[in-house]
């Protein structure tokens, strides 16, 4: 039996912990802060600390992974095992709480060397997504791009006879990450566990090359006639391939007419036919797999932020949509505070995109986050999903600077307000509590025309959550809330539960009140008719 205890995170949003116990090993999932006040922590248990065998981070944001340096002041002495991305983001959101605390006036109960004892395991360097391998004796995992975050993921895990899903934050909806389906991913990795035993995966650049066995990209459906078609018709492509290698090889290394070349090539061909025979039979298995073939698991963790939002992604933009041309129709200025990076990037090449004749203002370093997905192909989506291009495409574009401004000074800022009247400005700091958002805050208060456009998770007791709640009482400006989706809703959690079939299902990630009514408007739905749906707290554990 497996114990579940729910350091942060479930009946709340933000502090992200959660640690699985079980007769041989400790791991902890996440670990991270709430943005409120001098900021909560989880309810770590400082004896269990130096006991952790692995800490997995799914993220780099701070309500998963900020309270991760306070794990090495315990004793913790492990590794966490993440992205290289992830690694690579870290120090920018470590510096910028350490920041935002002192700012305040808070004591972080960790310091910097802390930070600088964290050490990294990347998963990349162990395993391509969607292949199973050990992180501790006796525990194996898998993993898969989350599409929250560049180098966001979630984990699939197996121990004494276990089977969990932490999905970390998920979303389908991203214009710019790609996903990796969670229900196919535990099903490649079983495939690839039974037909491509000592066979070393070649590493690809896109999710359609299907014949690597890397992480899942197919979304399986009804018909399974026309996925076995598109599935096998890759596959015999790629064999096709490997036999003209093989063709060039032999003849090369016949032309010599040793004995030595000789079996080399015969090795190579047998080799290469045991290959194309393992890919074929586990492309035909995945093939013939729909969405009624569901993934067995005993338990999930399951991002459910949105709560009982049902609204899909293309329903926010048109929200958002009507919003900021509301405000540009009237003459005034919309203000989009924004994290450094994440949805920031997104919504400015969406607007890009919408308001192309509308002079949009962006801050140094929601570009310098630009310029990082630039870096990291490997994270983005292939397909189209902003206006007729794909997202490396307009990553480009925007790069080239053409169709709006750079800002980084104050002297820049001043002039640009000065030049332009209604238009669209993006700053970093979703939660406005820095100085950079504050100034900007004063110049949009006194005019009635402008909006500040929030779109992502306020916290209790920011400078946003303030405004939200008593814009009046500082200044005249229009203050709103329209969600740009990076997390999961009702109907997302639905059709991940509909893909997997988990005896225990924890929904996480808001408050307890609103998980209480989704977990209730699922089990109303039938969404999980012979499985346990848990609505938890900080505190509470869960064994399975």
């Amino acid at each position: 039996m497996i114990k579940l205890n729910v350091w942060g995170g479930a009946g709340e949003h933000g502090r992200s912990a959660y640690l699985l116990s079980g007769s041989r090993f400790r791991l902890l999932l996440d670990c991270g802060v709430k943005k409120e006040g001098a900021g909560q922590y989880p309810l770590i248990d400082p004896e269990i600390v130096p006991q952790l065998d692995a800490v997995l981070l799914s993220h780099a944001h701070e309500d998963h992974s900020v309270a991760i340096p306070l794990l090495y002041k315990m004793g913790y002495q492990g590794e966490v095992w993440t992205t290289r991305e992830t690694r690579e983001q870290l120090g920018t959101y470590f510096r910028a709480w350490r920041s935002n605390m002192e700012r305040a006036g808070y004591v972080i109960p960790y310091d910097e060397t802390d930070e600088q004892r964290i050490r990294y395991r990347f998963l990349e360097n162990e395993a391509e997504r969607g292949h199973w391998f050990e992180i501790i004796p006796g525990v194996a995992a898998i993993w898969g791009r989350s599409g929250h975050l560049a180098g966001s993921v979630w984990f699939g895990l197996e121990m004494e006879g276990k089977r969990v899903l932490y999905s970390g934050d998920y979303t389908s909806e991203s214009m710019l990450l790609e996903d990796d389906d969670v229900a196919d991913g535990f099903r490649w990795a079983d495939l690839n566990r039974h037909s491509r035993v000592g066979v070393v995966p070649a590493p690809v650049q896109s999710l359609q090359d299907m014949s690597n066995f890397n992480a899942p990209n197919v979304k399986t459906d009804a018909n399974s006639e026309q996925v076995s078609e598109m599935v096998l018709g890759q596959a015999m492509g790629q064999i096709l391939v490997d036999q003209s290698a093989y063709a060039q090889t032999l003849a090369a290394t016949g032309s010599t007419g040793s004995e030595t070349a000789l079996g080399s090539s015969a090795l190579l061909h047998s080799n290469i036919l045991t290959e194309q025979m393992h890919r074929r039979e586990s492309i035909e298995a995945m093939a013939s797999m729909t969405d009624s073939s569901q993934v067995k698991l005993d338990l999930a963790i399951v991002d459910a932020a949105y709560g009982t939002d049902q609204d899909t992604q293309v329903d926010k933009l048109q929200q958002l949509e009507s919003a900021i041309s509301s405000t540009l129709a009237r003459g005034g200025k919309v203000l989009l505070p924004m994290p450094a990076v994440g949805r920031g990037q997104e919504i400015i090449l969406w607007a890009q995109q919408c308001f192309q004749d509308v002079p949009m203002i962006v801050e140094q370093k929601l570009v310098d986050g630009m310029t990082q997905l630039h870096r990291v192909p490997y994270w983005l989506r292939t397909e189209e999903r902003i206006g007729e291009v794909s997202p490396a495409d307009s990553i480009d574009h925007f790069l080239s600077g053409e169709g709006w401004a750079k800002t980084s000074t104050e002297e820049e800022r001043l002039q640009l307000l000065e030049q332009h009247h209604a238009s669209l400005w993006f700053v970093p700091d979703g939660m406005m509590q820095s100085s950079l958002a504050r100034w900007y805050y004063e110049k949009w208060a006194s005019d009635e025309k402008n909006l500040i456009l929030l779109t992502g998770h306020v916290a209790a007791g920011t400078f946003a959550d303030e405004l939200l709640k008593n814009s009046e009482e500082y200044g005249e400006c229009e203050v709103s809330k329209l969600r740009y989706k990076v997390h999961q809703g009702w109907r997302d959690v639905e059709q991940m539960l509909g893909r997997i079939s988990a005896r225990h299902t924890v929904l996480v990630h808001t408050d307890l009140a609103e998980t209480e009514r989704l977990r209730q408007g699922l089990l109303d739905e039938g969404s999980s008719a012979e499985a346990d749906i848990h609505a938890l707290s900080p505190g509470d554990e869960l064994f399975f």
